[in-house]
């Protein structure tokens, strides 16, 4: 290429050139990307803990109204597989719910003069069979579902303060079944003993829930004498009327781990009494209570253990029998004689057997202050009284908390 060619060529590129590193468009400059901010180490012997996941707050589901008829039903606690609870109950005729997770307490404000400001749910024990005396000591039975006579002998008795809650100290309360059946308040007074033994357990006291033989019942399907009132609410729950008191709920769960004797001190509870066919050389406390347990919950029908059927369901059982009693010879065979009945005594180590379950016009002692019966109507508040045992000497307690002389 000639001279001349080589400058025209280059008159013609050097523009080009200048312009383009003037705009910068044709040939980008990377520019060095910013170094990343080091993270501070974690101090030596600390995990990093994460943000605490927010606790959920309880919804109830939309309340249901209910055709039955049926206006109010204190809530039934159901346990699911998860480990939650839920709730079920009946408020101004329309059916509710709650679910509450695992180990939540249940907190339920306009039932929580039955339940308390937040109920924990514990998993129930069997209590022992045999006590040492306590100082102080009251005993009731047959209250039938008749809660507002209850909480107001409670009350009276300062076994409760004014708001209900657990108020006898290092004191016992023995309830000697039948707490269930006939009146309309049944969960109510179901709930009182069950929150009351957690309170008591905490002030260094108890509460014994003897069963009785309405308990066995309607855990066992037989409600000829349930309320109709609990038929409308199982109804409403979509179970059986004998479901109220499931193993999988909370009262039916507890009142399977209870005892149907007992002995405190020199005083042992027994909800009808024993037979000299049940008590022979020894009572087997663990054993008879143990054999009653197995079974609640299942329809006398299908028992096959003839034995176990005839302890948990027959007249001469701890929880039926009547023989004390003359006027009920013809069911029960001949009155036990005294010595008879001392030898009973000897059998169970005791001194006196406190029973319900048969109905006495006043509280009197039997076979020379051996037996104490204490079944009277809760329906005749008038009528009402307690066995109250304090530092040793026994005596009755009414409905207003006046004392009365044990003869």
């Amino acid at each position: 290429m000639s001279i001349l060619l080589r400058r025209a060529a280059l008159a013609l590129i050097l523009p080009i050139l200048v312009g383009a590193a003037a705009c910068g468009s044709s040939v980008p400059v990377a520019n060095p990307a910013p170094a990343p901010a080091k993270k501070p180490a974690p101090a030596k012997n600390q995990d990093p803990k994460p943000a605490p996941a927010p606790t959920p707050t309880p919804t109830p589901a939309p309340a249901k109204k209910l055709q039955s008829g049926i206006l109010e039903e204190a809530p039934h606690l159901f346990l699911k597989p998860d480990g939650g609870v839920q709730a079920r109950w009946i408020a101004d005729g329309s059916l509710h719910s709650q679910q509450f997770a695992k180990g939540e307490a249940i907190v339920l404000k306009q039932w929580a003069h039955l339940l308390g400001p937040a109920l924990q749910i514990e998993v129930p024990t069997t209590p022992k069979c045999k006590w040492d005396a306590p100082v102080k000591m009251l005993a009731l039975s047959d209250v039938e579902g008749e809660y507002d006579s209850l909480l107001q002998f409670l009350t009276s008795n300062r076994v409760v303060d004014e708001k209900g809650h657990w108020a006898y100290g290092d004191g016992h309360l023995v309830g000697v079944g039948d707490m269930v059946d006939r009146g309309d308040q049944v969960t109510e007074t179901l709930w009182l003993f069950y929150r009351l033994s957690l309170e008591a357990k905490a002030a260094g006291g108890h509460v014994h829930f003897i069963l009785g033989n309405h308990e066995v019942m309607m855990m066992g399907g037989d409600v000829r004498y349930t309320h109709q009132k609990y038929f409308h609410a199982a109804q409403a729950f979509g179970i059986t009327c004998e479901g109220l008191l499931g193993a999988d709920t909370v009262i039916g769960r507890w009142l399977r781990s209870c005892n149907c004797i007992e002995r405190v001190g020199d005083y042992l509870f027994v909800h009808a009494g024993l037979s000299p066919p049940v008590v022979r050389d020894a009572l087997d406390y663990d054993g008879t209570n143990a054999k009653i347990r197995s079974v609640l919950g299942v329809r006398p029908e299908t028992l096959t253990d003839v034995a176990i059927a005839q302890l948990s369901w027959g007249r001469a059982g701890p929880l039926w029998y009547r023989g004390y009693f003359p006027e009920h010879r013809m069911l029960f065979g001949p009155t036990p004689t005294n010595a008879q009945f001392e030898a009973i005594l000897n059998a169970c180590a005791a001194k006196h057997i406190v029973v319900g379950h048969t109905k006495v016009a006043r509280v009197a002692t039997m076979y020379e202050g051996g037996l104490i019966p204490i079944d009277v109507p809760w329906t005749d508040p008038a009528n009402v009284r307690g066995l109250v045992v304090r530092d040793g000497k026994a005596g009755l307690v009414d409905i207003h908390g006046a004392t009365f002389e044990l003869k």
